[in-house]
């Protein structure tokens, strides 16, 4: 672009300090503005989509995992509960909740000789104990004759219910035959092989198997010993 001079006008040259025509001092031109730098460009924020899908992802599955858990601990009270019940009814029914026998524990003394004697119609020549469970009874001619009464004294309802039971399952049948009127329950065992009764958790057992004693007798004896427990 040319250039002149400020003061009389007349063109000037290029680089020259002083006007050719009138001498007067050649004003520098004005510097080219300095463009500023390019800013780099902001980085973009990064999309918050992806963060915010993988957080809804992770709480999805905490709340997976936190329920499943009070599921399986729901179902582990519920069981047990389940279990303890019917702990407590199979107990029940197998005599777990009677009270323990607090009285004396003379077998002997539960039926005298004399007693035995007029239940039998013949008289006992002598009486036995062995230990605190079992009593002996000796009749007939010479005494030669015998029979045996077993007490349990401690769990006898459990006992006398699992005997019931395992000779029923044994059998495939009922076979025992049940006796009103003595204890809390009574039975004739098979083939009038004996006579088991219960008073309260105390199981007696009178053995009959090659005594000769008649059911009725046993009966009888069973009776009086029903009265003293």
């Amino acid at each position: 672009m040319a250039a002149f001079c400020v003061s009389c006008g007349a063109p000037l040259t290029e680089g020259v300090k002083f006007c050719s025509k009138c001498g007067a001092v050649v004003q520098a031109a004005p510097a080219a503005p300095v463009s500023a730098a390019p800013t780099a460009p902001t980085p973009a924020a990064p999309a918050s989509g992806g963060s915010s899908t993988a957080v809804k992802i992770i709480i999805g599955v905490l709340a997976v995992f936190v329920f499943l858990s009070l599921l399986v601990a729901g179902s582990c009270f519920y069981v047990a509960y389940r279990v303890k019940k019917k702990v407590h009814e199979v107990s029940r029914e197998m005599g777990g909740e009677v009270a323990p026998y607090k009285g004396k524990r003379q077998p002997c003394a539960m039926l005298t000789g004399e007693e035995a004697s007029r239940a039998l119609g013949q008289p006992v020549a002598s009486v036995e104990q062995t230990g605190t469970s079992n009593c002996e009874y000796h009749f007939g001619p010479g005494g030669n004759q015998r029979f045996a009464i077993d007490y349990t004294w401690d769990g006898g309802a459990m006992a006398f219910k699992l005997s019931h039971a395992a000779m029923k399952s044994v059998a495939g049948m009922e076979t025992f035959t049940p006796v009103q009127g003595i204890g809390d329950e009574a039975y004739i065992e098979p083939m009038g092989s004996g006579l088991l009764m219960r008073k309260g958790d105390v199981m007696v057992n009178l053995d009959l198997r090659v005594s000769g004693v008649s059911v009725d007798a046993a009966k009888t004896m069973a009776a009086k010993i029903a009265d003293r427990l």
